[in-house]
């Protein structure tokens, strides 16, 4: 289970590469739709100053039409024709056809600033003295562009001000917001099954947050009692299959240790026999598994390992004689921390496994350096499975009299003592490579 949990937290960080958070996401979001309702309102507002401008204008020309009719008739001349503040009238003669009204923005020089400049331009009729007038009024409206220009731009940098303080402000609240969320999957990621931890997640008065609390901590407590109940009857069931495999033992030693049976007889107890040494190894295999699982072994301390090889070599080197195994040896100084326990066994399975796969007149090399265990040797000239070695009950070959467990046992050790363990196949020698 513990395994489980890791290895979802694994797949979780390679996503993060990939996945951005929910936080970047809302941001990124919220920016763009800003950022669209700021061009928008932009161009609107631009439109619009210019609509209320030129109305504005309109009205101006309308004044001045005015005043020239009123000007007519009370003096019964046209006025003179001098520029005021940059605006311009013409009298144009038509005869009996009466000229049409019309506003158009047209480009013409202006005396002032001496060059070519946009007017709004009015033309309308006017009767005087038994004929018509075409009289066109003209305005600039540069002045007019410049005010459009300054109110556009202090009406786009308030917008944008406005935008800017609203995903500042918006980041800091939804970061403090999510603050418990965090603090609660902080909390998950450092849980491990097994140890009893009792879980405390903050308190929040945020619905979904307090639903999700509650539900990691129902999950996380059925998770724990699952677990405990597993562990209990693992370890009684191994216990319990011992007492009577040894008893078989046994008794099978007994009777074949007499002389009234045929081959045939003797043939099938020794099958019968074998299988029960096989079953035997088997639970207690089980056994050491599931109390590797449960951190049972804690007594970590600091081992010279040259030593602790030697020794082992030692032990090993009656075995490797009687099978015609040539061994060489390189050992440097090297000390571990680890479990005394642990270590014996997966020193043991390495060089059992070397052993027990290996060819006739085959070989072993065992190099050993400061930070690094490496044992090669020869054995099925094809390379093992590399994505399936470590896992449990797994063979090479059906026949095989192993019960699939020695290489998980090595890789479970590994992953209690801190080491990683990696195989490689090169010049028909297979290599295992424990590094700390």
């Amino acid at each position: 289970m513990e395994w489980d949990i890791n290895l979802i937290w694994k797949i979780s960080s390679i996503k993060a590469f990939f996945v951005m958070k929910l936080l970047t996401r809302y941001s990124i979001i919220n920016l763009m739709i800003l950022t669209l309702i700021f061009i928008i309102s932009s161009f609107v507002l631009y439109y619009f100053t210019q609509v209320i401008l030129v109305r504005e204008m309109d009205a101006d020309l309308r004044g001045m039409k005015l005043n020239v009719k009123i000007y007519v008739d009370q003096f019964n001349s046209l006025p003179n024709l001098y520029p005021l503040d940059d605006q311009q009238i013409h009298f144009v003669a038509t005869g009996q056809n009466k000229p049409a009204e019309n506003r158009e923005l047209v480009q013409l020089f202006s005396t002032r600033e001496n060059k070519m400049h946009n007017f709004r331009k009015l033309d309308f009729p006017l009767w005087f003295k038994g004929s018509w007038y075409r009289v066109t009024l003209a305005k600039p409206i540069e002045g007019m562009h410049h005010l459009s220009r300054a109110l556009l731009a202090i009406s786009l940098t308030t917008i944008l001000l406005i935008i800017i303080i609203s995903l500042l402000l918006s980041r800091m609240l939804l970061r403090r917001l999510w603050h418990p969320f965090y603090t609660s999957i902080n909390i998950m990621r450092h849980y491990k099954i097994g140890r009893g931890q009792l879980l405390s997640f903050p308190k929040t008065n945020i619905e979904e947050f307090a639903f999700m609390n509650e539900s990691l901590l129902l999950t996380t407590q059925k998770a724990e009692q699952d677990y405990l109940t597993l562990k209990d009857f693992t370890e009684n069931a191994s216990h319990e299959m011992q007492t009577p495999l040894s008893i078989i033992r046994s008794k099978l030693d007994i009777l074949i240790q007499e002389q009234d049976f045929s081959e045939k007889q003797s043939e099938l107890l020794k099958a019968a026999y074998s299988s029960i040494k096989k079953l035997s190894r088997l639970n207690q295999s089980l056994l050491l598994l599931a109390k590797i699982d449960n951190q049972q072994f804690s007594n970590t301390r600091l081992i010279d390992l040259k030593e602790k090889v030697e020794e082992k070599v030692f032990q090993f080197q009656e075995l490797w004689q009687s099978r015609q195994i040539d061994t060489t040896y390189d050992l440097q100084e090297s000390s571990i921390s680890a479990d005394p326990d642990l270590l014996d066994i997966l020193l043991n399975n390495l060089l059992s496994n070397a052993c027990n796969h290996n060819l006739k007149d085959g070989i072993i090399s065992i190099t050993l350096g400061q930070k690094s265990l490496e044992i090669s040797n020869t054995g099925d000239k094809r390379s093992l499975d590399e994505k399936r070695l470590f896992m449990r009950f797994y063979k090479q070959s059906v026949n095989s009299n192993s019960n699939g467990l020695g290489l998980s046992i090595i890789k479970q050790i590994s992953i209690a003592s801190g080491i990683s363990a990696s195989y490689r196949f090169s010049n028909n020698l297979h290599f295992f490579t424990l590094t700390w």
